[in-house]
């Protein structure tokens, strides 16, 4: 252990060692977005599985991101107070374990209870992925790792979709589960050699408990409206209930946030014109980023027919064109900055799913690739130069609260994301058991998508405006 801690002090400040840091912990990234994309694939066959519809199906992903974006400012202030490392290997050790227990569920209720353990691993990683690279990488470097880390997403979002789709045409959906378990092994070990203490924020103050079960019941029970709204009926009791509930947790939350010593989310931190914007405009793109991942798959399946195999690999360009794509904004953003990369993102990615607006029931695999390129090439644009302006917003020592924040933003986008896809497709006035019906559907769905998109243009639009009235 002495020997470890010589080793990693002598090479502390050296380039290549930052790198191999930044590689230990992007593994940690690479298995909670395997595990998240594979999803997408496995839907039609735990729809056969279980005898399930869309509106419980959504759950396998919507319960897993829920409890994650309801704890995760919760996770990024503790871990600004405590030890990075020791935080970050219990966050590989759980979600490994959620991971295995996922893989031996027997029904979709256990499915959806070893998911939401699974999930608490999910939270702490990525509640602590952002703080660990604004650490080990000084300001003005931070654009080509934040932006490798698009890649490392994207990496992930490829192996889940293209080796998920042949594992569960091999040996049934489980095996999907088990891709974790060597790659969480690998993070575990990599992090106890060259991961070293890591604390920044040591406040003396107490922990606000009361305010962290404020905003995860508001949090959580904001998303149960969003997403049982459908199935609920949204002028139901319990969508009141829900939406009522939420108003008034984030209600007191924020009365209790605004006069606490040692605040969970300091709200002043939104003062900030590019923390604000960022955020928002970064929850539009994972609203945009799930109408393909949820709808696409069924849409294969029912309209086009194709098989399971070859539905995780149809769904790989779009990873393929992020991880290509990704790195470039990273750069681009270290040399001109933030605002023109992300501006031509948001637009390309809304191009895409413009072009997903035309599928037909005669739609090509090239016509699936083609759109789907587009859409990954904007998206991988748009994340990373996002991301930068977010985190460079705010003071280093808060980099821990600021990347769960970005991370919850991420997650409450992707639950709004499939719960407004399920509505869409739902309310498009068509039999989904058709082809004509469910083509029908998808086509609305995607328009609605679009609109979505033209937001997060204008918002984008709107840094483009204020720095050129700033300057």
């Amino acid at each position: 252990m002495e020997t470890l801690t010589r080793w990693r002090t002598t090479y502390a400040n050296a380039s290549w060692f930052r790198w191999v840091i930044f590689g230990t912990v992007a593994s940690g990234t690479f298995m909670v977005n395997v595990d998240g994309s594979v999803m997408n694939v496995a839907l039609p066959a735990l729809e056969r599985q279980f005898a399930v519809g869309p509106a419980l199906l959504q759950w396998v992903i919507s319960g897993y991101l829920l409890i994650i974006t309801g704890i995760l400012p919760v996770v990024g202030a503790l871990s600004d107070r405590l030890n990075r490392k020791r935080v970050f290997l219990a966050g590989v050790f759980i979600f490994t374990t959620g991971s295995v227990l996922c893989a031996f569920s027997s029904t979709i209720d256990e499915l959806i209870l070893f998911r939401i353990f699974q999930s608490l691993g999910g939270a702490i990683i990525m509640g602590n992925v952002m703080s660990i690279i604004a650490h080990i990488f000084p300001a003005g470097q931070r654009g080509r790792p934040i932006g490798l880390i698009g890649s490392v997403v994207a990496a992930g979002t490829i192996v889940g979709p293209s080796v998920g789709g042949l594992l569960i045409a091999a040996y049934g959906w489980p095996s999907v589960f088990w891709v974790n378990v060597p790659v969480g092994a690998v993070s575990i070990v990599m992090t106890l050699i060259v991961l070293d203490r890591m604390v920044s924020n040591q406040s003396t103050e107490r922990f606000d408990g009361m305010g962290a079960i404020l905003f995860f019941v508001g949090i959580v029970s904001l998303m149960i409206f969003v997403s049982e709204g459908t199935t609920w009926g949204w002028t139901s009791v319990s969508s009141w209930l829900s939406l009522v509930l939420s108003i008034a947790a984030l209600s007191l939350f924020i009365w209790r946030e605004l006069r606490a010593a040692s605040p969970v989310i300091e709200l002043s931190l939104f003062r900030s014109g590019a923390f604000s914007v960022g955020n928002v405009a970064g929850y539009i793109s994972y609203v945009m980023f799930m109408f393909p991942g949820f709808i696409l798959p069924l849409y294969m399946q029912h309209v086009l027919h194709i098989p399971t195999a070859h539905i995780g690999l149809l769904l790989t360009p779009q990873a393929v064109c992020m991880i290509i794509v990704s790195p470039f904004g990273g750069r681009l953003t270290d040399k001109i900055g933030a605002n023109w990369p992300a501006f031509a993102g948001m637009v390309t990615g809304t191009a895409g799913l413009w072009m997903m607006t035309r599928f037909t029931p005669a739609t090509s695999y090239t016509d699936i690739v083609i759109a789907l390129s587009v859409f990954g090439a904007g998206m991988g644009l748009f994340t990373s130069p996002n991301t930068v302006a977010v985190l460079e917003s705010v003071p280093i020592a808060k980099s821990g609260l600021t990347g769960s924040l970005i991370a919850t933003v991420r997650n409450f986008g992707r639950v709004s994301g499939i719960a407004v896809a399920v509505l869409l497709l739902q309310s498009a006035g068509a039999n989904l058991a058709t082809v004509q019906g469910f083509t029908m559907a998808t086509a609305y769905a995607f328009t609605g998508s679009v609109m979505i998109g033209a937001i997060g243009v204008l918002l984008s639009a709107s840094r483009l405006l204020r720095s050129a009235i700033g300057q």
